[in-house]
């Protein structure tokens, strides 16, 4: 029984949850037409996806005639805005918006939207442009030289280290033939996908420059074929 109204409150929790985002969109909707006189509101990340936390951001892109792009970072109700607004033209090139996979479209008054989207969803399903050999290579060479550079253990070594570490994410994903969507989307992918790397990932992250754990991660993504 009391297992049951354990049920019953979470259940209750859940549904006064998201009766209190289904209102905060709505009314983050209509302050964006507002402001904005935009015709494509689309919500993306964490709160599209549901895993959002009270520390999230709420991602938004926005399409608007005849306006400058621009990065509205307003708290609206409480919450941290990460809105960006671009002109209609924009639509002809949805593969600058491959980081809105999983999204919700919240306004579309001209009916743009669905299509814009589903050309976005398109081009992630068909795959980045293959690397050729030369390309790959000038990568591993690349990160091989930035590991040997951070073991000099001064300034310069510790610039270098930071700087491969945060380029080795997406060259390992470049090497992998697949899309680079951003650091979350990206390490949980590993973690799902490749748990091997994301490990060795995750301790090289936190070690010193030139450790042992570096080397082992570099290694790892210079062997991708």
């Amino acid at each position: 029984m009391i297992l049951l109204l354990d049920i019953l409150d979470l259940v209750i929790l859940i549904l006064n949850r998201s009766d209190t985002v289904d209102k905060l969109l709505i009314e983050l909707k209509n302050y964006l037409v507002e402001k904005y006189n935009c015709h494509i509101i689309i919500l993306y990340g964490s709160y599209a996806r549901g895993d959002y936390t009270p520390e999230s951001d709420i991602d938004i892109i926005c399409f608007a005639d005849d306006t400058h792009n621009c990065n509205d970072t307003e708290v609206f109700n409480g919450k941290q805005l990460d809105v960006w607004i671009y002109d209609t033209k924009c639509l002809n090139h949805p593969e600058d918006y491959l980081h809105i996979l999983n999204n919700k479209i919240l306004f579309d008054s001209k009916d743009m939207a669905k299509d814009f989207i589903g050309k976005i969803d398109k081009i992630y399903k068909n795959g980045p442009e293959k690397l050729d050999e030369n390309k790959k290579q000038f990568h591993r060479d690349w990160l091989k030289k930035m590991y040997n550079r951070s073991k000099k253990g001064d300034i310069e070594g510790i610039y270098r280290h930071h700087w491969m570490m945060k380029d080795s994410l997406e060259i390992y994903f470049e090497l992998k033939g697949k899309w680079f969507l951003g650091v979350k989307n990206s390490l949980k992918w590993m973690q799902e996908n490749d748990k091997t790397g994301y490990d060795l990932f995750k301790e090289a992250i936190v070690s010193e420059p030139g450790s042992e754990k570096c080397r082992k991660i570099i290694e790892y993504i210079t062997e991708i074929k």
